[in-house]
């Protein structure tokens, strides 16, 4: 008895009359040569003045050995070229990874990639302290309210600092 009713039900309703139809791949007219990477516009010796990764390579960083969370951090083991964002641990042990482009490291001081030349990768660590800076670094909460409940004070030598810590 139920098959019944249900069988009504579905001839009560039409089905949708078919709209599009289905994109066909159509291949390029010519296909293109597989060039090797031009490096011809970056100053600088590729591999020598700055390293050139294709993708962010495995290696000893990890979200758990830095001062500030959420934060920004340059991975010196990649000459800089590899940041990490470190969060709430969505991302596993090394945070989110990104690779700047060739040519370009990541500046700790300016939270970006720049040319190699105006990078001192060398110092990175020494400014992972700035993510605590509330100046380059502001509650990230869709509620205001999070952000002034989860504010924590401290004070670095003379100067007083306000970071969020949820």
């Amino acid at each position: 008895m139920k098959a019944d009713r249900d069988k009504h039900i579905i001839e009560k309703y039409e089905s949708y009359p078919f709209r599009y139809e289905q994109a066909v791949y159509k291949k390029p007219l010519r296909e293109h040569e597989k060039k090797p990477q031009d490096l011809s516009n970056v100053p600088g010796v590729p591999g020598v003045d700055f390293p050139i990764y294709h993708s962010v390579p495995e290696t000893s960083f990890s979200c758990a050995h830095v001062p500030i969370h959420p934060g920004m951090y340059a991975n010196v083991e990649t000459g800089c070229q590899a940041y990490h964002v470190c969060h709430d641990g969505r991302e596993g042990h090394q945070g989110a990874s990104f690779l700047c482009t060739n040519g370009t490291l990541f500046d700790q001081t300016k939270f970006a990639c720049d040319w190699w030349y105006n990078v001192d990768c060398s110092k990175a660590i020494e400014h992972y302290k700035l993510n605590a800076d509330p100046r380059t670094h502001t509650c990230q909460s869709r509620s205001p309210k999070n952000c002034k409940k989860n504010r924590m004070a401290f004070t670095i030598g003379s100067h007083m600092i306000s970071v969020s810590v949820g």
